[in-house]
Formats: C-alpha cells, sequence, structure tokens
C-alpha cells in the first residue's frame, strides 16, 4: 500500500472545548498510523506558538500552520509565507488609534503586550501553552516576521472598525464575536497541502483530511479524500467524501481504524 499523508484539524476535530483534552483513543489511533508508515499532519488555523503540548507530544510528523502561512516538518521550517511588512504595519497602527488589542504570530513565538488583557484571558481557555507567548519585544522587528494576527474586539463598535480596516487581509470572525483571525488573502490550508504534497512527492490521491469548520474549506476541495466530523458545518459535510462520528464520539479514531488499521 502507497504511504498516505493525512491532515487532521483540530479544534473540534482532535480537541474538544467541551471535555478540554484529546481522548487516549484519538492519541492512539493516530500514533498507530503512523506506525504503518503513513505521514500525519496538523493543519490548523492556529500559528505554532498557540500548539498546546497535548497535540505536539501526538508525535505528528508536520504541521500546517497559520491558515498555511507556515509548514514545518520534522520540526523544522518547510516553507513559510510572511505578510507584507508595510500592509502590517498599517493594520497595527490602525488597531492602536482604537486601543484595540491583538497578537502577533511568527513561525515560532507569539508576541502581545501585557496590557493586552482581555487576549491574555481568552487565550486561557483555548488550549494553549504560554510557554511560547513573548512579551518583552522590539514590535517593528517583529512585524518583518508575522505569518499571522489575532484581534479582541470589545464590542460592535470596535468589531465595525476593524473590518473596515481589514481589506488587505483575509479574516474570520468567532462565534463569541469578539476574537478574530487576520492572515494573508493568498494563502490558505489548501495551498500549504499543495506545497506539501510536492515537497514530500506525495501523489494526491494519496492525501486524507478530517475538519469541521469554515477554514477547513478549502482543504476539503483540494484533498482527495476528505472527511467531515459528525458535528462538523453542514457546508464542510457537503464537501466531504465521507462523515465519521462527532470529535465527542472519538469519530477521528473510529475512522482511521477502518481505513487504516
Amino acid at each position: 500500500m502507497n504511504r498516505k499523508i493525512i491532515f487532521f484539524d483540530i479544534d473540534g476535530t482532535i480537541f474538544s472545548g467541551e471535555i478540554g483534552y484529546i481522548t487516549e483513543k484519538v492519541k492512539n489511533a493516530i500514533r498507530d498510523v503512523k506506525q504503518k508508515g503513513h505521514l500525519c499532519f496538523i493543519a490548523s488555523g492556529r500559528p505554532y506558538a498557540f500548539i498546546a503540548d497535548n497535540v505536539k507530544d501526538i508525535g505528528f510528523d508536520g504541521y500546517v500552520l497559520a491558515n498555511g502561512a507556515g509548514i514545518k516538518y520534522h520540526n523544522q521550517d518547510l516553507k513559510t509565507r510572511f505578510l507584507k511588512y508595510e500592509d502590517v504595519k498599517e493594520l497595527v497602527d490602525n488597531l492602536n488609534k482604537r486601543n484595540i488589542e491583538y497578537i502577533l504570530s511568527s513561525t515560532d513565538y507569539s508576541y502581545i503586550h501585557k496590557k493586552q488583557k482581555c487576549l491574555l484571558e481568552f487565550f486561557k481557555n483555548v488550549n494553549i501553552d504560554f510557554k511560547n507567548f513573548i512579551y518583552d519585544f522590539d514590535e517593528d522587528e517583529i512585524l518583518h516576521r508575522v505569518v499571522k494576527v489575532e484581534v479582541w474586539v470589545k464590542d460592535n463598535d470596535e468589531l465595525e472598525y476593524a473590518k473596515s480596516i481589514y481589506g488587505k487581509f483575509a479574516y474570520e470572525l468567532h462565534p463569541d464575536n469578539h476574537s478574530m483571525e487576520v492572515y494573508s488573502k493568498d494563502v490558505s490550508k489548501a495551498t500549504a497541502i499543495r506545497d506539501v504534497l510536492h515537497e514530500l512527492e506525495i501523489a494526491l490521491e494519496d492525501s486524507y483530511c478530517f475538519g469541521d469548520g469554515p477554514n477547513d474549506v478549502e482543504m476539503f476541495e483540494t484533498v482527495a479524500h476528505p472527511i467531515a466530523m459528525g458535528n462538523a458545518l453542514d457546508v464542510i459535510k457537503e464537501k466531504a467524501e465521507d462523515i465519521c462520528l462527532s470529535v465527542l464520539e472519538d469519530g477521528v479514531a473510529y475512522k482511521l481504524e477502518e481505513l487504516f488499521l
């Protein structure tokens, strides 16, 4: 059997905020698939600094990060697409005019001012380890190597203002109506997955993915075998080749066992 590559979203796919951890059944299934010689990659909107140890400890072969802006393979940067300095500088200046909170992420670390209390409180509840957060930094120097920005808006006025200054970027507003991901229009999980397949010389027909949310759409349109979680959005299920059980029912584990074990 040809070596396969499987891309896994995190939130709502292998990790459930409702239970607050990744189950042993899911961890063991992924490790067993790796033991069979297949490649397992995370494909997440999160930058590397937002990947918690309970994800890293599974032993993934690589990571598609920051909605496709960064790719790591065996702990090395395989490819990175930075935001344009001039564009992200303009964005940050505009956010500062209204004292809107933000965090800047590079390939390995995230940079945040300690005064950004709302964001720091938010991150406590979304499976993030703070050890890769930097609080004392030269912001202008960091702006030259940013892959993604996350923004927190306190109310609807800040939300509408933030949306008005995102013209050069793509963005996603989370269901809480406060946290927002801001990233390049030129990247997605799909662009990064195509890069991974090319660099590792893996045929498209040997690619699989699991996902559930809006930033998985391009990934589902790219891989040969997209699998939607039972808890996925309808738009994801419509693009799926198959639908597994929900994250709360260890859907990833059971489908991996069926396909590869």
